[in-house]
């Protein structure tokens, strides 16, 4: 059997581990649209700050690919499935297979903000050769200017302060972590920005970028011209479904997926990035984290050999660190009952129920437990006989094994 995997990201690479580990005989075709072996996204933020150093990036050698007997093809980014064929094409040749994985991932989103695209020293942070761009660009940089506050835009302002430029940050809604926080949480954040030198403007959306001689000169801003050598666009990103046109895959934000991570299509699979799943609990939502990258690779990796495997639902857990502050989300931002904890030296915790249920939760400074309290809420779990205690860090698995009068909260 002939499997061809689109991508060589982490539900890419767990897929063909997996189906490796199972079947020796099949043959893996991964085809790439990247130059470099499989390698981690979360630290590029890291990397261009200068704490960590691009060798560690890598989680695969280049002879990974030979040792386990998959068949990479490096800068080859596919441009059409043709499911009724069985084959796919990438750069001009056709590539026949039995099983597809669909493995693409995302893309970050550029808003059509004139000048925004093409313009010299504006930059996305999604791969390596982001990257490796701003880095080069901050050598003839002293301002910069990050557009969008969701995580990828935090750590960059972060990167981007420690290597010495003046950084402003633009939000066009009203706060910071918009899609993981509430107002409150979000004012402790941008508190800790400011604390470091950030200009926060929230309810402030980038209007145009001005080109100078040497590139970008400065981002319009509310009608008032903020001046810079260098802009990082982290106003999210989206499912890359630029290779269905006239697959008759069915896709709506991301690329519809039952449980065996099966598409519209016999044959074709999808995970990671790429996907929606409208039977789960996030319903209609893409989720694009590692973990749920990892798990839903090895999930489409089983069914694609015949074995049933049925993915649980995905994590939608959400962590980030900002100048050293830990941040952490799930779930809803509004409930029934709040229920809150702080140290009174700025960590607050506030974790929200529905029902009785736990429905979501919001953690600055002080994020243990955030792992317990996510999978309660995936569960179901009743949670009001745990009362006030279920906000406190000290909260985990075994208080809700033991009578709550057998516990000693700190």
């Amino acid at each position: 059997m002939k499997i061809v995997i689109i991508g060589n990201g982490p539900a890419a690479v767990s897929a063909a581990e997996t189906l490796r580990e199972q079947d020796r005989d099949c043959e893996i075709v991964m085809l790439s649209r990247e130059s470099v072996p499989f390698y981690s996204p979360c630290p590029l933020a890291e990397y261009v700050e200068g704490s960590v150093p691009k060798a560690h990036l890598f989680l695969r050698d280049r002879d990974f690919y030979a040792r386990t007997g998959i068949d990479i093809r490096y800068a080859r980014p596919v441009t059409r499935i043709e499911p009724q064929a069985r084959q796919v094409w990438a750069e001009g040749e056709a590539i026949a297979y039995d099983r597809l994985l669909i493995a693409s991932g995302s893309r970050a989103f550029v808003p059509p903000v004139p000048g925004l695209a093409g313009t010299l020293g504006v930059f996305e942070l999604k791969t390596l050769g982001d990257a490796e761009a701003i880095l080069e660009r901050i050598g003839v940089a002293k301002r910069a200017v990050v557009i969008g506050s969701g995580f990828i835009g935090l750590e960059a302002v972060q990167a981007l302060v420690r290597r010495g430029l003046e950084v402003t940050l633009l939000e066009a809604r009203e706060q910071v972590l918009p899609a993981m926080l509430d107002g409150e949480m979000a004012a402790l954040v941008e508190r800790r920005l400011v604390e470091h030198g950030v200009q926060v403007r929230t309810g402030c959306g980038a209007e145009r970028i001005l080109e100078g001689a040497d590139g970008v000169r400065a981002v319009l801003a509310g009608g008032v011209e903020i001046p810079c050598e260098l802009v990082i666009c982290a106003a999210g990103v989206h499912a890359d479904l630029s290779i269905l046109e006239g697959s008759g895959i069915a896709a709506n934000r991301g690329i519809l997926v039952d449980k065996r991570m099966q598409t519209s299509v016999e044959g074709v699979f999808a995970a990671g990035d790429v996907i929606e799943r409208p039977d789960a609990p996030e319903k209609h939502r893409i989720v694009p984290n590692w973990p749920n990258a990892v798990s839903t690779g090895r999930i489409a990796a089983w069914n694609m050999l015949g074995v049933v495997r049925r993915h649980p639902g995905l994590e939608a857990v959400n962590v980030v660190r900002v100048f050293d502050l830990p941040i952490a989300s799930f779930g809803v931002q509004t409930g029934d009952t709040c229920l809150r904890w702080q140290d009174g030296r700025g960590a607050v915790r506030k974790v929200l129920l529905k029902e009785g249920r736990l429905a979501g939760g919001q953690l600055i400074g002080e994020i243990n437990g955030t792992g317990v309290l996510h999978e309660m809420m995936k569960k179901g779990v009743a949670v009001e006989r745990f009362g006030t205690h279920l906000a406190h860090p000290g909260f985990g698995y075994i208080h809700t094994l033991e009578p709550l009068r057998a516990v000693t909260w700190a």
